[in-house]
This record gives C-alpha cells, sequence and structure tokens, in this order.
C-alpha cells in the first residue's frame, strides 16, 4: 500500500495547462476586483457634484466597499476552512458581480453606499482563497510569481477602469461603468466546472476518487491504484483563528496585520484620490485619469518583475525592496508639477507599494500551513482593509483641512517594510517543512 503526500505531488509538478486554466479564472476574478476598486475614483468628481458632496463625504461612501471587504475576508476566509475554497470563491464572486450590477441602479448616496458595502462584501471574500488555492496548486518553484501575476489583475482592471471612463463616461455616465462589473456573473459556470478543490478538504471529507482525478490533472505521471491512501504535510490541522498564534508565530501574525494596514491605507488612498488630487494641481480630468492608468500599468509591471525576483531573492526581501521605492517616490511627489515627472513618480510609487504588496501575498501565505491560509489571508485583509478605509478617510479631511502631505501619504510604506522586516523567519511554516525534508 503507497501513501502519497497530496502537497508533494502539487508542489515538484510541472507547469502545465491545467496550471494556465487556474491562472486565467483566477485574474479575471481579481481583475474585475481591481476594476471595482479604481472605478469609483474615476466617479469622484462627477458623484460629488451630482450629490453635492465634500471631500470628507466622498471619501467616506469610497470606505464602505472597504467595510464590507473587511467583513468579508473573515467570513469567507475562515468559512472557506469549513466549506472548501471553491464553493467560497464562487458564493463571494458571485455576490460582488451581482452587487456591483445593481449599484447602477442606484439614485442616492445611499443606497449607492449599500451595494458598494455589499460588493465590498463578495470582493472580501475572493482575495484570501484565491491566494490560498494559489499557494496549494502552483508548482512550488513558480509560485511567487504566479500569485503576483494573478494579483496584478488588480491592475489590469484599474486600467481597464480608468480607460473606460475616458471614453464609455461620458456616453453611458458612471451608471453603464457599474454595469461592467456584473461580467464575471457569466463566469460562475467554468468556476464550478473547472475549479479544483484544497487537498486536506477532499481527504477530510472522504472523496478520494475527485482528489484522484484532480492530482492527475496536475501531475498526469502520477502512480496510483486501490490501496493508494492519501496524506497532507504534517502539522497543517489546525485553520481557526487563534492558531494564527500558536508555534512561535503570534509576534508575525501581528506585524503582517500591521503590513497589510499599512500598505492598503497607501493603495486605497491614492487610488480613490489620485484624480482629484491631480485636478487640484492644475491638471484636466483626462490628464488626471491618466495618472490612474500610469499607476496600475506600474502596479502590474512591479507585480510580474517583482514575481520573478522573488523566486530567486525571496519575497520577503523583494517586498522590502519595493515597499522603500513607494516610500522615496511618494514623497517626491510633493516637489514637482510636471506632467511627466509626476507620470514618473507615479509609475515608480505603484512598482513599489502595488508590486510589493502582491508579493507579499505569497509570503505571508507560506508562512502558514495549508489549512490555515484562508484563514490568515482572511484576517491580513481585513487589517489591510481598516487601512483602506482609514486611507480615503483622512486623506479627505486633511483635504479640507489643507493639510495633505505626500511625505505623510508615503510613511506608511516605510513603515510596512518595517513590518515585514520584524516578521520571524524562525517559525517560517514552508521552510520548516522544507528543512525537515
Amino acid at each position: 500500500m503507497s501513501v502519497i503526500n497530496a502537497n508533494t505531488v502539487l508542489d515538484e509538478s510541472s507547469f502545465r495547462p491545467v496550471h494556465w486554466v487556474l491562472f486565467i479564472l483566477m485574474i479575471t476574478l481579481i481583475s474585475f476586483d481591481g476594476y471595482d476598486l479604481v472605478v469609483y475614483g474615476t466617479m469622484v468628481p462627477t458623484l460629488m457634484k451630482a450629490w453635492h458632496l465634500n471631500p470628507a463625504q466622498a471619501g467616506v461612501i469610497g470606505s464602505y466597499a472597504l467595510i464590507g471587504a473587511g467583513f468579508g475576508s473573515i467570513v469567507f476566509g475562515t468559512l472557506a476552512d469549513k466549506i472548501g475554497r471553491k464553493r467560497a470563491l464562487i458564493i463571494s464572486g458571485s455576490l460582488f458581480s451581482l452587487a456591483m450590477g445593481l449599484t447602477g441602479f442606484t439614485n442616492s448616496p445611499h443606497t449607492f453606499g449599500f451595494w458598494r458595502f455589499i460588493a465590498g462584501f463578495g470582493i472580501g471574500g475572493s482575495f484570501p482563497n484565491v491566494i490560498a488555492m494559489l499557494s496549494e496548486y502552483a508548482p512550488k518553484k513558480k509560485r511567487a510569481q504566479m500569485i503576483a501575476s494573478v494579483m496584478a489583475g488588480m491592475q489590469i482592471g484599474g486600467i481597464l477602469a480608468a480607460a473606460l471612463s475616458m471614453w464609455l463616461s461620458p456616453i453611458f455616465g458612471w451608471k453603464g461603468m457599474m454595469f461592467i462589473g456584473a461580467i464575471p456573473l457569466l463566469l460562475i459556470p467554468a468556476f464550478i466546472a473547472f475549479l479544483p478543490e484544497a487537498p486536506e478538504k477532499l481527504i477530510s471529507s472522504n472523496r478520494i476518487d475527485e482528489l484522484k482525478a484532480t492530482l492527475l490533472k496536475f501531475e498526469p505521471s502520477l502512480l496510483m491504484d486501490a490501496s493508494t491512501t492519501f496524506e497532507v504535510n504534517k502539522g497543517a490541522g489546525k485553520s481557526n483563528l487563534a492558531a494564527l498564534f500558536t508555534d512561535g508565530r503570534a509576534f508575525s501574525t501581528v506585524m503582517s496585520w500591521g503590513m497589510y494596514f499599512m500598505c492598503y491605507y497607501i493603495i486605497w488612498g491614492v487610488s480613490v484620490w489620485l484624480p482629484k488630487l491631480m485636478m487640484n494641481a492644475g491638471f484636466g480630468f483626462k490628464s488626471s485619469v491618466a495618472f490612474l492608468i500610469t499607476l496600475n500599468v506600474g502596479g502590474w509591471i512591479g507585480s510580474n518583475l517583482g514575481g520573478v525576483v522573488a523566486d530567486k531573492i525571496g519575497a520577503k526581501l523583494t517586498t522590502i525592496i519595493l515597499y522603500i521605492l513607494a516610500f522615496i517616490t511618494i514623497s517626491l511627489l510633493g516637489v514637482t508639477h510636471n506632467f511627466m515627472a509626476a507620470s514618473v513618480l507615479v509609475f515608480l510609487a505603484a512598482v513599489g507599494f502595488m508590486g510589493g504588496q502582491n508579493v507579499a501575498h505569497g509570503y505571508i501565505a507560506a508562512y502558514y500551513p495549508p489549512p490555515m491560509r484562508s484563514t490568515v489571508m482572511g484576517v491580513c485583509f481585513t487589517a489591510g482593509r481598516i487601512g483602506g478605509i482609514a486611507g480615503p478617510t483622512l486623506l479627505g479631511v486633511l483635504m479640507m483641512m489643507g493639510l495633505f502631505n505626500f511625505v505623510g501619504l508615503a510613511l506608511p510604506a516605510l513603515l510596512g517594510a518595517i513590518f515585514l522586516f520584524l516578521i520571524q523567519d524562525k517559525h517560517n511554516y514552508t521552510k520548516l517543512q522544507a528543512k525537515a525534508e
């Protein structure tokens, strides 16, 4: 009787067509998450005028989706470890797509904010489970690159939102932009048909035939017979919230929350307010929206290059370098009013904070045992969403008070690098497993 470790099989598999299917489904879902993030920023000037909102009110409305995402990350992150990541992804993806479409039917800031909250709840549920699923099914040698590339879908969606707002918003208005966000509903059948379930979930629920079929898709040469039994990595049995503080990981868990808070403060603060900040600096609406395209192109390039570098020198070091780059370039935005110079700085800043954050996802997920990954990513994203709530809201208040400063906006990037540096690698689950082997 042979015993096969499902995690080892998936770790050592070569990149195959089934990985491409998984990649395409995941990046499509994340791209529409990114679309939702940026599309509100393109609407802010229009909505402020139509609904007579001041900057603080607009910032609060921009935070509704983040509040929902914070709850969604915890609920779906922990729920997925019970009902399975595939089911959690299908439910959360359907929810945010439906809510995005319904937002387009609203006529007041109150109902708009409500559906933004529901959309955020669904988006929050998708993030931790996408990363957890990729952490298990991506080949070990390509894992950091694949996770960073998929999460760079945020920037693809951001580019799409900014570009469409320039060309379609004058024709269809902001409501038409929201209807586009419902497109992922059409992809739900593909998610049902092609997404795999987590190996430990299949084993614990005695779905052995499904596990065998799944493993053969990722490793066709795998030899199995009727007597073959399966296991997952040892020490991977706990999945509740309290487990994040066991095995010496308590301090590092808190540091990871701090890192996510700081980086999402910048991501959401910049994404919501960049067009308005640039209009205040004297640029026209189209030029200001063009900065959003530059921002997301930089984030996309930074994520993909960062993933490649991370597979060579490590995700932690790569992320720290990128965060420091973000701190320097955001600080310099306050000393230039030249369009080209500002564009270069926005591009490099996005390479730093967006690219760095997408690389960090893989590092944090791998720090914990597989069954805990949906939970830990859910809690980390919740910490990030709290930072994202603080970012747009505080920046709106500072703008009203005339106290906005780019160095203050950049400081969280430096703090994020410090928090990541303090995470203790001696308790890293993946590294401990590698030493044991």
